[in-house]
């Protein structure tokens, strides 16, 4: 029998014929006689492993210096990370938004003085602003020098404060709409028009909304989005738009270019839709163009409700009686018999060629034909998607 508090001898070492238990490494005991009384009795406690280490190193070394606060980054170097981040941001977007394009010939590359370059921003003086409905205006701006601009291509423009930018399709006015000849690229402006929403979301487009005639506004570009001279558009029999909004100006120049080609008789079907009436921009001389080209030229309109209807869709105004177009969202009832159909060229007959052309809004765009990514080659989904439609078949415009 051994009493609480004690260890058997066989459990203990013997040192000298003395039984007692080893001290671990782990309690920091010096010989009570190096200690003065009133420490040599005190209970020495176990040291953790770090706290041991400490202690070793502060007996070989000296004491440690004493902690440092963190140093915050100065508000210098906050600045230079934000604006590297930015600037490799900005340059990987401008890259890839640009990846699948072409870019002007004579524009950056040849001998020709340009006003705008695709190579560096440019500021442009703003004369103009008219607006044309409650969110919409068209701004004009008068270039440095006359520059050539393809009737399918969109000029950035840049909201210098937060380095922002947005691409915007220019309205090329009624006498630059001729029939481009062989070797012509686009028209030599010394002007530009767009037609620019303001959205409460958009950073450009508010930027836009809240600067003044007599303003100096970065520009670069032109950048081809979609090839569509003369020589183009004669590969198609029948071309097909879904246009959303301010989507409208990128397919009026086509439309003009195709019902003034005397090679061949393209047919335009287009589908136009926007949140009210006094959202379809130049409705009045699309009505115009199709009177005067019924054969060629087709146009049909849709708004998302009614004039002055109320929630549940019912009117609440005889206003509502004199609209006549399609109401809701662009749905396949809307387009089956508008648009050249998805087995046109799925069967293979080389004899019939076509394409549907989509710009607008982003919401639109996904709607009708799904998300088209940075690189434009996504697959064909929404509207479209379900009709059939394949990705060789619909040219998704860029937002």
């Amino acid at each position: 029998m051994f009493r609480f508090g004690q260890l058997p001898k066989h459990l203990c070492p013997t040192i000298r014929g003395t039984t007692r238990p080893t001290l671990t490494r782990s309690y920091a005991q010096e010989p009570s006689s190096s200690l003065p009384s009133s420490k040599a009795n005190r209970v020495v406690k176990p040291l953790d492993k770090l706290s041991l280490k400490q202690s070793q190193t502060r007996e070989r070394f000296g004491d440690f210096p004493p902690p440092q606060p963190p140093q915050r980054p100065s508000s210098a170097a906050n600045a230079i990370t934000f604006l590297a981040a930015t600037a490799i941001g900005l340059g990987a977007y401008f890259y890839q938004w640009n990846k699948h394009r072409s870019f002007i010939p004579g524009s950056s590359h040849s001998g020709t003085k340009e006003g705008i370059s695709t190579e560096s921003w440019t500021p442009v003086l703003l004369t103009k602003i008219t607006p044309v409905s409650q969110h919409t205006s068209l701004f004009e701006f008068e270039l440095p020098a006359p520059t050539t601009i393809p009737i399918t291509s969109a000029i950035y423009v840049k909201d210098d404060e937060i380095q922002a930018m947005r691409a915007y399709t220019p309205i090329h006015t009624e006498p630059d709409w001729h029939v481009q000849q062989e070797g012509e690229e686009g028209d030599r402006v010394s002007s530009v028009q767009l037609l620019i929403k303001r959205y409460s979301e958009g950073q450009v487009s508010r930027f836009m909304h809240s600067a003044q005639p007599g303003q100096k506004i970065e520009m670069r570009g032109p950048v081809l989005i979609w090839p569509g001279s003369r020589q183009d558009l004669e590969e198609y029999d029948h071309i097909g738009m879904i246009a959303g909004g301010t989507g409208i100006t990128a397919f009026l120049p086509i439309i003009h270019t195709a019902l003034n080609s005397s090679e061949k008789k393209v047919r335009i079907s287009l589908l136009f839709a926007s949140q009210n009436p006094s959202e379809l921009y130049f409705k009045k001389e699309l009505d115009q163009l199709a009177k005067a080209h019924p054969d060629q030229f087709k146009v049909a309109y849709a708004i998302d409700r009614l004039p002055n209807a109320g929630s549940d869709g019912s009117n609440e105004s005889d206003e509502s009686d004199e609209w006549s177009g399609h109401v809701g969202f662009v749905h396949q009832d809307m387009v089956k018999d508008l648009l050249p159909p998805a087995e046109e060229n799925v069967t293979g007959d080389d004899t019939s060629k076509s394409v549907i052309l989509v710009c607008g809004p982003e919401s639109m765009v996904k709607h009708v034909a799904g998300t088209r990514g940075m690189s434009g080659h996504e697959p064909i989904r929404g509207v479209l998607g379900n009709m059939g439609y394949q990705r060789d078949q619909v040219f998704r415009f860029p937002n």
